[in-house]
């Protein structure tokens, strides 16, 4: 017997006060009182036992067995496989009783199967973390899958090399938890010669052009040469082979710090023979101070202008001469060129864009971008012209996002009245999603953004075409966008493709619409004949003044394009990468409208103070700039004479960004570039984007402990003293560009702590902030972490020393592969199953209660139990007598059974109820005589006057016992007289 809520039983102490308040009184009815409290307590106690979980304990053999089987990067598919049939095999040994779980691990654990009697094994499914091997993880799982009521065994395959938690600690716990531990070790061939890159190191912060010494160590099995290869952020800072002995080695590198940023060094190393690559590879992070680094984006120069034969001026050369003059260092490079990296991007205190489009960057750059300033606290100039903001396409972008202003003018009335209509190409070749996302959805999508930048009163139209041509939305006015969305959406693909078609049905419509501009896109990704199509689109530009912009997707587009788009006087956009057709359209819808570019003179107007005019009172004529708006939470500061802004700035998230709308260049600032103060002015912008941390008293190291990232910094001021008190955040970039903000805690006095999970390996960038109890003088710095190759990859040696240990540790036992069969052996010990008694229990506490009730609620006397005799007796006597018996039984005899009878009926009438009175009443008249002859008789015999019966028969109302006890006394009184006569 045992109970598996022992505690319930403290619910017994409940029978003290049933025994108190129930308690039989002295005197009557006292056996029927006591006889209820004794059931009470016996319910009382049948229920407590269950409640308890009363149980039957007998032994039990069956076994209940886990597998725990490492999958984690260090085990070989020839391990792998080994687990597997071991398990097979030993799952074919089971008896009926037998069950069998199956867990993976790695760096986490996982139920592959759970606890079952079934003797097949599944292919494994479950896909953990394999980064790491934590034994722990694994037995604390297993733990919770046995049932109780059976032998517990718990089988390790693994070769032996932890990386994270605490095995021991989880052996003791199976120890203590009555399990018994296998082990069994699968050992990889020995490899014939493995190099591994263990460490890089180099100093946290270096000063720009300082020399310095890169430490690395390398471990090799064999005597070997390895070549390396050391990269400076992008470029190759060293190349050299090396001798490699048996055993660890530290080289040291002479390197020399590069320009000012936050740069990392990684360290590639490669030998002829080797059985892993994955541990060749590692990186380190260094700060290197000097003049703020800028990194300025600008086109090619030579491009052909929107909507003009001029060509594109080299528009950042005053600019750069000016930072430069200034004492920043500035890196110059094409769109493309942009580093989509953050790691890189780090490198720099602010980046500078000079009218470039955005379809000229990917999205991945801008994102990186929006990301560099939002979460590391970089710096964002934008600069304008006549491909930059609204006409660059940065509507609905990251860049909008990141900017100051909004792209769209609010002002309608300063938009001329305008018709766009777009001829989307859907033939079969527009299913293509080899990047992604298929390009008619991203034609699609470029359609709706651009109906989004549309005002009411504007018109728009679309037409697909494959080998036939449709108007999907006529041309309509856009009060509904909604609507013209929704049939947008619904554009399927087709067949062929006939480009004359489409533009057929836009000429058959758009040259009778009355809006002053009207403007065409046609996207395309194929080709078609060129018949016909010059000379309408010639006749819709020069009859008409219908401009057409072409827009071809991919090698495939029509060769034809672009002519078409000169004589439509209008652009010709080539792509090959889909993603850029929003963008394409945006810039084309921008600039169709014509209102957004402003090419007047004009003195620009303070509309607030700011530390980027510092020392300058007045300033120059602007020429011309690109009309956008002012986002509600941004600091105007120079404003166009139609109140546009010229200049604006915000914080975003953590950094700076700055949209200056005219251009740096002699298009539009030509009176600005020969100004005395354009080096001051251009100098303070930069500035001002740019985060001071080459002061920050802060010091931050990441380290690995298991599965997580542990951020320390220790926070200590130039004098020595500790910092404390700050409210420290850090916000972690890792490196697919997902972004994770962690609040640090004070554990020492300056020292701050907090930890993370890291995901894929990579660089992991982090921006510190903080603020002193009184939200004052803030802190911050920036630091980056590398989370290096697997530790599975670290040390390839299996170690089933390891394993033997730990099965010693636990009281289990050392296997070999071979063994498989043993494992549903008979085992040692035995399990005490259980079976629960809670359903007899409450069973019989249920069938006692009606006997407790009806004990206390029926009186039953010593004289009923006579009379029930009775009753069964004479029943059973009459039902043996012979007839004839009966007939012959003396007259006597048969006068004192009726009036034993009789006697008995009267007796059953005391316990009648009220209303059966008269019956009663009637009875007792039958047989007694008449009045008149009884009392008669009597006066006779004794010569007194007797009461007649009618006299003494009871009152109305009362009761039959009470008119029997009048009867005796009557008896009684006539008996004495007869004494005394």
């Amino acid at each position: 017997m045992a109970f598996q809520y022992p505690l319930a039983l403290i619910l017994l102490l409940l029978l003290v006060p049933i025994v108190w308040i129930g308690r039989p009184a002295r005197g009557y009815g006292r056996g029927r009182e006591l006889a209820a409290l004794i059931l009470r307590i016996v319910i009382v106690v049948l229920l407590v036992l269950a409640a308890a979980g009363l149980e039957l304990r007998q032994a039990n053999d069956a076994l209940a067995v886990v597998f725990l089987v490492d999958v984690s990067d260090s085990m070989s598919e020839e391990s792998r496989s080994a687990a597997r049939t071991f398990i097979e095999e030993a799952l074919e040994a089971m008896r009926p009783d037998d069950q069998a779980a199956v867990i993976l691990f790695g760096a986490e654990a996982l139920v592959e199967r759970t606890m079952s009697p079934d003797q097949k094994l599944a292919a494994f499914s479950s896909v953990p973390d394999t980064s790491q091997t934590d034994y722990a993880e694994a037995v604390r799982l297993a733990m919770a899958l046995y049932p109780p009521d059976s032998v517990h065994r718990m089988v390790l395959l693994s070769d032996g090399r932890q990386t994270t938690g605490d095995a021991a600690a989880a052996a003791r716990l199976s120890v203590e938890s009555g399990v018994e531990f296998l082990v069994v070790p699968l050992a990889d061939p020995a490899e014939t010669q493995e190099v591994t890159l263990l460490d890089v190191n180099l100093p946290a912060r270096l000063i720009a052009g300082e020399s310095f010494d890169l430490k690395l160590t390398v471990h090799a099995r064999e005597p070997t040469t390895i070549f390396m290869r050391i990269f400076a952020g992008g470029t190759i800072a060293f190349e050299g082979t090396a001798d490699l002995e048996a055993g660890s080695q530290d080289f040291r590198i002479p390197l020399a710090a590069g320009e000012p940023g936050f740069s990392p060094y990684t360290v590639q190393i490669s030998a002829s023979i080797d059985e892993h690559v994955q541990n060749n590879r590692l990186t380190a992070f260094t700060r290197i101070e000097g003049p703020p680094k800028v990194l300025v984006v600008a086109p090619e120069p030579g491009e052909k202008m929107p909507f003009s034969e001029e060509t594109r001026p080299d528009e950042a050369f005053h600019l750069v001469g000016a930072l430069e003059a200034s004492g920043f260092t500035v890196d110059t490079v094409r769109p493309n060129g942009l580093p989509f990296e953050l790691a890189l991007l780090s490198e720099y205190a602010s980046v500078v864009l000079v009218d470039v489009p955005a379809r000229q960057l990917s999205n991945r750059q801008m994102d990186a971008l929006q990301s560099y300033v939002r979460d590391l606290g970089g710096g964002l100039l934008a600069v304008g012209g006549p491909t930059s903001f609204g006409v660059g396409g940065y509507f609905r972008t990251p860049l909008e996002e990141t900017l100051p202003v909004d792209m769209e003018i609010k002002d309608q009335e300063r938009r001329p009245g305008l018709t766009m209509v777009f001829i989307i190409d859907r033939s079969g070749s527009m299913g293509d999603s080899s990047t992604g996302v298929a390009k008619l959805e991203l034609a699609k999508e470029a359609a709706i953004r651009s109906v989004e930048l549309l005002f009411p009163g504007d018109k728009v139209g679309v037409i697909a075409f494959d080998d036939a041509a449709t108007w999907v939305v006529p041309i309509t006015e856009l009060n509904d966008p909604d609507a013209v969305t929704y049939e947008i959406e619904r554009i399927g693909l087709g067949g062929g493709t006939d480009i004359l078609a489409g533009l057929r049905a836009m000429a058959n419509e758009l040259p009778s619409d009355d809006a002053q501009v009207k403007h065409v896109i046609l996207l395309t990704d194929g080709g078609a004949s060129p018949i016909g199509i010059p000379n309408l689109v010639e006749e819709m530009f020069t009859q008409h003044g219908i401009t057409l912009t072409t827009v071809g997707v991919g090698s495939d587009a029509a060769p034809f394009l672009e002519d078409i788009a000169l004589i439509g006087g209008g652009r010709y956009h080539f792509t090959d990468r889909p993603e850029a057709i929003p963008s394409i359209f945006t810039e084309e819808t921008t600039l169709a409208s014509r209102s957004y570019i402003v090419e007047e003179s004009f003195f620009p107007a303070l509309a607030s103070r700011s530390t980027i005019l510092t020392r300058i009172s007045s300033v120059p004529p602007l020429h011309g700039y690109v009309a956008a708006t002012a986002k509600s939470s941004a600091q105007t500061i120079l404003v166009s004479g139609m109140d546009d802004p010229i200049l604006a700035i915000w914080q975003y998230g953590l950094g700076k960004a700055l949209a200056w709308t005219s251009d740096a260049s002699s298009r539009w600032a030509r009176d600005w570039v020969n100004w005395e103060n354009f080096q001051t002015f251009w100098a303070q912008a930069v500035r001002y984007t740019v985060s001071d941390q080459q002061k920050s008293p802060l010091h931050v190291l990441v380290e690995p402990r298991g599965e997580q990232a542990v951020i320390t910094v220790d926070a200590v001021s130039e004098n020595g003293r500790f910092l404390n008190g700050y409210a420290f955040s850090a916000n972690v970039v890792f490196p697919n560009g997902d972004v994770q903000t962690i609040h640090l805690s004070q554990v020492e006095p300056g020292r701050y702590e907090a930890a993370f999970k890291p995901g894929d390996e990579g660089a992991y960038l982090l921006r510190l902030d903080g603020l002193d109890a009184r939200g004052e003088n803030a802190l911050s710095a920036i630091a980056g972490w590398v989370r290096a190759y697997s530790p599975e990859y670290r040390h390839l040696i299996d170690d089933p020393d390891f394993l033997s240990r730990l099965a010693d540790f636990a009281g289990g036992r050392l296997l070999t592969v071979n063994d498989a069969g043993i494992i549903y052996s008979n085992p040692s010990l035995r399990a005490a199953a259980g079976r629960p008694l809670w359903p007899e229990l409450v069973t019989a506490g249920l069938l006692l209660l009606p006997f407790d009730i009806g004990v206390r609620r029926l009186a039953l006397e010593k004289r009923d139990f006579v009379r029930a005799w009775h009753r069964i007796s004479a029943v059973f006597v009459l039902s043996r007598a012979p007839a004839e018996a009966q007939a012959t039984r003396p007259d006597r005899i048969s006068n004192l059974l009726r009036a034993k009878d009789r006697a008995e009926q009267r007796r059953v009438s005391d316990k009648d109820p009220p209303d059966l009175k008269n019956v009663v009443q009637s009875l007792r008249h039958r047989e007694t005589p008449p009045a008149s002859e009884t009392d008669a008789t009597k006066k006779k015999e004794t010569g007194k006057q007797v009461p007649s019966m009618s006299e003494k028969a009871p009152e109305e109302g009362r009761s039959t016992t009470a008119a029997l006890l009048a009867r005796k006394r009557a008896r009684e009184n006539q008996n004495r007289d007869k004494k005394n006569e």
